[in-house]
This record gives structure tokens, C-alpha cells and sequence, in this order.
């Protein structure tokens, strides 16, 4: 069976890693109760996960690298997090500073003020790994240490007690070291503390394969061992398409870069000589499984492959952008505009000077936004600028800095009006920030509207769920362009670890037939589950704001295409519209949503925008801890989040029948 034409995953045991390999970026939790005892830190339940995604849950080399910098720089009072640059350490170091200091002011009882508590001690360690290259060293013929890089990596040293706020940054900002990374530290260090110890006890009489003390020998066979290990994951992270090495990284960024630019098709183009130099011989020729395809997708807006830049996750993309803001406008609040994934806002809340969220994402929200009176004789204290009235929200500290939206919106899939949004920035003077993800390259044109687009690429850009990345590109058509190109090149740093570019650059290669088979089968899947007697509600671009989802799609009209996005089964499909593989289900009751979770054989467990149908309960695992304020904004506790694969559709939608039918 193709890859595109797939019977469903079946629901994993608790704890697997989605896919079992070793740098899966979703874990199964296939039962309701599963994610509860999940969010409860139910140690049982912990103990059993192998991975989790890995800005919620240290990756094992994540701990390990960390461990050993604990050990190697703290004291047994401290705990370690290790990132790529000193630059992302010391934000880290200043947020838990700034975190640490807000929470004890806000348990402070007054009057009398208690006297300011030192700030805690926290340290930045900096530790550069070279590989060291002994050939007689049992390590050296590992297949994973050939060609390794040097490397320099930051470990922030903190109090114990501040672990909790560590996490936070961790979480929110999306710039920890990636398990690759972490992964080719570990192994470097291990390599080159083997061989110091090798001569450390007579050099080459201690090579593989030679007479050897006790203690040598067990010291070559745990290296020999070691390496078929390694061995063994990196034949499995091949069996997903990996034909460049560590060395192609850069290459790959390059292409990924022109991938998303548009500049690039998604398979012939690769091998003309506009790119015949970028990539090893063995690239130059690829296949997609159902035929060729080749051109790149058409945009409403041209890009430039220099107005894409590259992150070590979606979250760090948007983290990044953010930052970008703050350095335009310091003192400005932004705008969160609609319900968004978590982190997005609390990026906006805990860095810099705070954010104005409008949760719903309605068009009264913006008439509140925008509201104001001609005359100026309501005693409302707005301002005139030439011919318009400032209402006060736009002039509090200068106004405001951005508005951040999703196109469409996760978990709800609200289209906002990013056409009155551009008017009211040119006429206001801030500037709009996109995340569109859920949309994806191919479905939505947001540039025409958008001064940044942000993408998380961990998603469909990828699609086999065994990597991180992210990207924010500057559009062109933006009035803001120049000021945007120069704060960007200033502030912007490559973390985006050379291994990862080239999985990402490997597993991006069909992406624009995947999402076109994947936007199919969803619309369908939509429209059954609508149906359905036990259903309340179904989130989907195609029943939420279609109209308004409709006025920012991209029209495909390349035939070239045509058998790519054909209907599954013959149905039709609003032929030139792409939805997206997202959509939301809410049943009738809690405990009709807990019995259709449990039933439903498919993978279930955090992320989306995989290759494999995934499902997950979103506020139980996004909000737990604030679901009756996330109820207030229609996401019920009961909303179950379906990321729609490539299996085929007749399969999936028994599979959800007959989950329904357990409900």
C-alpha cells in the first residue's frame, strides 16, 4: 500500500512514541483518563511515557545534556537547561529573574512591605564540544560520530525551586536545544571521554579488537554496543527518507528556504540547474509516490527566498517575531486577536510590555477595537490625528505594536478579517503577525495582508512527525518591509540544528501532494461528522467562516495537480478550495466525548499536521488548568481536535462511525 493510500493507524499503547522512533514528536495517551492523570503529573503515568513533544516534555538526551552540564558546572542545589546560544540563555536567565521576582511580589502581604528578597542566583555555563578523532578508538566506527561539527553549547544553572519557571521559558519560547542536537552532544562527549581514557591507559594496545584489561574491555564493548545502537536509530531515521548527512545542512536550509518561498517546486524543480548544486547527486532525482509533480505552487504574493527565515520550532518562529516587534515598538502592548494556541499568548503576556487579547475573534470585538466618535464630544478622550479619531486603545503607550492572528484559528477554525485588519494598521501603525499553520503554504495566501507570516514546519511542512522547525517570512507587500529586513537580519540567529534541516528538507518534499490528498479526505470527514446525529458541533474551515476562509484561500488551478487533489470516492470537493486537515468535534455530552475518545482507533496524542490521522482531547491538554476560562471562549472541555492523514477515506470514516456508535 502507498504511502497517500493508507488504512489508520491503530491506537498506540500508552506512552509510545508517535511514530516509535527515536525523535517522534507526539506520544500516545490513548484514553481520556490518560490525558487527565497526564496533566494531574500522575508519576505512574509519567514513568511510562517514552517521549512526549518535546517543548512539554524533556526529550531523554534533552535531560541527560543537561545532567551532565549539572554535574559538570553546578552544585547539587541546581538544575540545568542547555541551549544553542548565549543569547537565548541569558532571555532565559532574564525570564526566570523577572518571573521569580513577579511571584513573590504577588504573594507579598502589605502593609509593611517585606524587604526585596536577593534575586537568585542563576549562571550561564558555556562548554565547547569538538570531536575528537582517534581511530583506535572503539567509537570510531560509529556511523553517527563520521563528519561530526564542533559545537558550543549554553547550560543556564538555577536553584532548584525555579525548575518550574525554567520549563515555562523552555515551553513558551521554543529555543531549547533540539534532541538531535542534544543527541550528537552526548555521543561527541562519550566518543571523546572513551578515547582520552583509552590513552590514558596505554593508547593503541587498547584499540577495538585488542588484548585489553578487564576494565578495557568492558569499557570497548559498551563503546561496541553503543555504536550498533546507534546504529540501529539511524538505519530507523533513514527507513523516513534521510539520504544527506550533518554536512548537507546548510544546502538544506537553502532549499527549504525556496521551498517555502515558492521559488521551488516540490519535486522536478530540485534537479534544474537553478538548484543542481545544492544538493548531493542522490536528491537530484526524486520520486512521489503517485507520479511527478513539478512547478511551484502559484502565490498571490511573490516572495524572495531572502525574506524567509528559519527557527528550531513554530513556537521559536513566533517567539522570534514577537521579539522583532519589541525591538520596532518597546513600549506598546500587541493584540492577540481570536482564541490561539497557548503558548502564543503567553508569549505575548510574559514578554515585554503585555498584550490586549480578544479571544473570540469577532467582527464586534474589532467594532469595540476601532470604535470611536467624529464629533469627539462623548467624553471619551479620543485623540485626532488628521481627519480620523484615535480611540484611546490605540494611543495608550504610543498604541499599539501588533496584532498576532491564526489563519485559521487552532483549536475553533475562525477565519479572521485580515483585510479590515490591514487597514486598521496602515491607518494605526502597527503591524500584523500571522501564524498560518493550520492553513499551511499551500490552502491560504495571507501575505497580501500580513506584514509576518509564522509557521510551525514540525507540522504538514513535514508531516512525519520526527522533527522540529519553524519559519517566519516578511512579505513583500508589506509597508513595512525595509524597517522589518533590518530588525530581522539584526536580532536573527541559525539555531535551526544542521540535522534537522535535512530531515525537514527531506520530509517537505511531497508536502504539497499531501496536503491536496489530506484537504480531501478532511472536507469529507467533515461533512460526515456534521451529519451525525450524536454530534453537536464541527469546527472545519468549510462550515466555520466559509465565506470569509474562502475570500483568503488560494485558489489551485494547476492541472498539473489535478490528480493529486481528485476526491477520494468521487465526491466532489469545491474543486479550487483547500480546507486544511484540522477540524474540532464536540458531542453532546462529556461523557459521550470520553467514550467516542476511547473508541476511536486511530492515534491519539499531541501535535497535528501529521502524516497519520492524530486525535487528541485539546483542552484537556492545552487548558487544564484553565478550562472554565477557556469555556468562556468556546472551547469546551468536551472538544475533541482531529488532524486529518493520509489514509484512505472510506476506511477513516468507519473508523469515526464506529468510534460514534460507542459513544
Amino acid at each position: 500500500m502507498t504511502r497517500s493510500h493508507r488504512p489508520p493507524e491503530a491506537a498506540a499503547p500508552l506512552g509510545t512514541p508517535i511514530p516509535d522512533t527515536p525523535h517522534a514528536v507526539s506520544v500516545s495517551l490513548p484514553a481520556w483518563r490518560d490525558n487527565v492523570a497526564y496533566e494531574e503529573g500522575d508519576p505512574c503515568l509519567h514513568a511510562a511515557l517514552r517521549s512526549g513533544y518535546p517543548r512539554f516534555v524533556y526529550h531523554n538526551c534533552v535531560k541527560r545534556l543537561a545532567v551532565y552540564c549539572q554535574t559538570k558546572f553546578g552544585t547539587p542545589a541546581e538544575a540545568a537547561l542547555v541551549f544553542p546560544s548565549r543569547r537565548i540563555a541569558a532571555e532565559c536567565r532574564q525570564f526566570i529573574t523577572a518571573q521569580a521576582a513577579k511571584a513573590l511580589e504577588t504573594t507579598s502581604q502589605s502593609p509593611p512591605p517585606p524587604p526585596p528578597p536577593p534575586a537568585p542566583a542563576i549562571r550561564i555555563a558555556e562548554l565547547h564540544i569538538t570531536p575528537t578523532h582517534n581511530p583506535y578508538s572503539p567509537h570510531s566506527t560509529d556511523p553517527t560520530l563520521t563528519g561530526r561539527l564542533s559545537t558550543t553549547i549554553f547550560a543556564v544553572l538555577f536553584p532548584t525551586h525555579l525548575a518550574a519557571l525554567a520549563k515555562q521559558f523552555w515551553q513558551h519560547s521554543g529555543e531549547g536545544v533540539s534532541t538531535r542536537f542534544a543527541d550528537r552532544c552526548l555521543r561527541v562527549l562519550a566518543a571523546n571521554e572513551s578515547s582520552a581514557a583509552q590513552f590514558d591507559n596505554g593508547g593503541l594496545h587498547y584499540r577495538a579488537k585488542a588484548y585489553t584489561p578487564r576494565a578495557q574491555e568492558a569499557m570497548v564493548r559498551g563503546a561496541e554496543i553503543e555504536a550498533t545502537r546507534n546504529e540501529h536509530d539511524l538505519f530507523v531515521e533513514e527507513r523516513y527518507g534521510r539520504n544527506m548527512g550533518i554536512d548537507d545542512g546548510e544546502n538544506a536550509k537553502t532549499v527549504i528556504r525556496k521551498r517555502i518561498a515558492g521559488v521551488l517546486g516540490d519535486t522536478e524543480v530540485l534537479g534544474s540547474s537553478a538548484s543542481e548544486n545544492l544538493l548531493p547527486k542522490s536528491t537530484q532525482s526524486l520520486e512521489v509516490e503517485g507520479g511527478q509533480i513539478s512547478g511551484a505552487a502559484p502565490r498571490g504574493v511573490a516572495i524572495s527566498e531572502s525574506d524567509v527565515y528559519l527557527f528550531p520550532s513554530g513556537m521559536s518562529a513566533i517567539y522570534n517575531a514577537h521579539r522583532v516587534v519589541r525591538a520596532i515598538h518597546p513600549t506598546r502592548k500587541s493584540v492577540q486577536f481570536g482564541f490561539p494556541y497557548i503558548d502564543t499568548l503567553k508569549i505575548q503576556e510574559k514578554f515585554g510590555p503585555g498584550c490586549h487579547f480578544l479571544g473570540f475573534g469577532s467582527d464586534e470585538e474589532l467594532d469595540a477595537l476601532e470604535r470611536f466618535d467624529k464629533d469627539n464630544d462623548d467624553g471619551n478622550n479620543n485623540t485626532k490625528i488628521g481627519d480620523a479619531m484615535v480611540p484611546p486603545f490605540f494611543r495608550e503607550n504610543g498604541g499599539i505594536s501588533a496584532v498576532f492572528c491564526e489563519l485559521p484559528s487552532n483549536p475553533l477554525l475562525k477565519t479572521p478579517d485580515l483585510a479590515r485588519l490591514r487597514r486598521m494598521a496602515d491607518k494605526y501603525g502597527f503591524l500584523l503577525v500571522v501564524d498560518e499553520t493550520v492553513g499551511n503554504f499551500v490552502n491560504v495566501d495571507a501575505a497580501r495582508w500580513a506584514d509576518v507570516l509564522v509557521s510551525s514546519l514540525t507540522k504538514i511542512f513535514s508531516g512525519d512527525s520526527n522533527v522540529m522547525g519553524g519559519s517566519a517570512v516578511i512579505s513583500p507587500s508589506s509597508p513595512h518591509h525595509a524597517l522589518l529586513t533590518r530588525t530581522f537580519r539584526a536580532l536573527y540567529e541559525d539555531t535551526l540544528d544542521p540535522l534537522d534541516a535535512v530531515f525537514l528538507e527531506r520530509n517537505s518534499r511531497t508536502f504539497i501532494q499531501r496536503i491536496h490528498r489530506i484537504n480531501a479526505t478532511a472536507h469529507t470527514l467533515a461533512r460526515v461528522l456534521a451529519a451525525h446525529p450524536k454530534v453537536l458541533t464541527v469546527y472545519h474551515p468549510s462550515v466555520t467562516d466559509s465565506a470569509r476562509y474562502t475570500a483568503h484561500a488560494r485558489r489551485n488551478t494547476d492541472r498539473k495537480l489535478s490528480a493529486i487533489k481528485s476526491t477520494p470516492s468521487g465526491r466532489d470537493n469545491d474543486e479550487e478550495i483547500g480546507y486544511g486537515g484540522l477540524l474540532s468535534v464536540v458531542l453532546r455530552s462529556d461523557a459521550a466525548a470520553e467514550r467516542f475518545y476511547d473508541a476511536l482507533d486511530v492515534a491519539k496524542g499531541p501535535s497535528l499536521g501529521t502524516n497519520f490521522t492524530l486525535a487528541c482531547p485539546y483542552t484537556l491538554l492545552a487548558h487544564y488548568g484553565e478550562m472554565e476560562w477557556a469555556e468562556g471562549f468556546g472551547v469546551l472541555r468536551r472538544l475533541v481536535r482531529v488532524s486529518v492523514g493520509l489514509e484512505d477515506v472510506d476506511e477513516l470514516v468507519t473508523v469515526f462511525k464506529r468510534a460514534l456508535d460507542d459513544a
